[in-house]
């Protein structure tokens, strides 16, 4: 496993290789890897036949720390007490089940977490009654719902699963919920299996390389010669329809 850090250092140095003057911010190599992220994991999860996502490694997990509070924004026909989060977190990727606590030790509440869909018709089974659902709604808050008397007075919740937004996930990790929201997300470790980590670095080099022109001096002359091959005419082109050609006479012989 990698950190931010690690990752971006990597790649400028990889650059460092072709180019001594061309400059990268770490913001856009940071961008470019968790869009590369994103694809390296569709490549080795989805199914080739039915395109079902399958399990994820833990390694591409990360857990957040979320404070929840009462709220009377319910949907229609729902009653009882909702909790909902203060923050906003990230989308889950496809092809992973994310999993809730409502802790951070040994002695912690599984939450189950459901489609936001589902949410209206869980919790009416006296066998269920006790059970904490969640949902990530879609205005990105997460939503829990339970019929347990104890359930009102939960202040705290931790997510584990795989998001599709790495950093975001990265500044509501416990670490930040502990430093007041501050996160340093250089140190951060990237959710990445390791055995994806030099794909990662390889592909994020190549799309910055081929991002720029180097045009090529063969002369030496200080032109890389695209305005002549604009307007020199190459040797198979076809000649122009209606053209009339003159015969040459032939010389007269002395």
């Amino acid at each position: 496993m990698a950190t931010f850090g690690e990752i971006i250092f990597m790649v400028l140095d990889n650059l460092k290789e072709h180019s001594d003057d061309a400059y990268y911010t770490e913001e856009h190599v940071l961008f470019l890897s968790k869009k590369m992220r994103a694809l390296l994991l569709e490549r080795k999860y989805k199914g080739s036949r039915n395109g079902v996502f399958n399990e994820m490694s833990e390694e591409n997990r990360q857990q957040i720390c979320l404070q929840v509070s009462p709220t009377t924004l319910l949907p229609e026909g729902c009653g009882g007490v909702w909790l909902v989060s203060s923050a906003v977190i990230p989308e889950f990727a496809p092809g992973n089940n994310p999993v809730a606590c409502t802790g951070h030790d040994l002695l912690f509440t599984n939450v189950c977490v459901v489609p936001a869909e589902r949410m209206k018709y869980v919790g009416y089974n006296k066998w269920l009654k006790n059970i904490i659902y969640a949902a990530r709604s879609i205005d990105g808050h997460l939503y829990l719902r339970s019929n347990n008397p104890q359930f009102q007075f939960l202040s705290q919740v931790g997510v584990t699963g795989v998001f599709s937004d790495p950093e975001a996930a990265a500044k509501l990790s416990h670490e930040a919920c502990m430093n007041g929201g501050v996160c340093d997300i250089m140190s951060q470790t990237f959710p990445l299996e390791a055995a994806l980590i030099p794909q990662l670095i390889e592909l994020v080099t190549q799309e910055l390389i081929g991002s720029r022109y180097a045009p090529e001096d063969k002369k030496n002359d200080a032109k890389d010669g695209l305005d002549e091959a604009a307007v020199t005419p190459s040797r198979s082109s076809k000649p122009a329809e209606n053209t009339t050609y003159k015969r040459r006479e032939p010389e007269d012989e002395e």
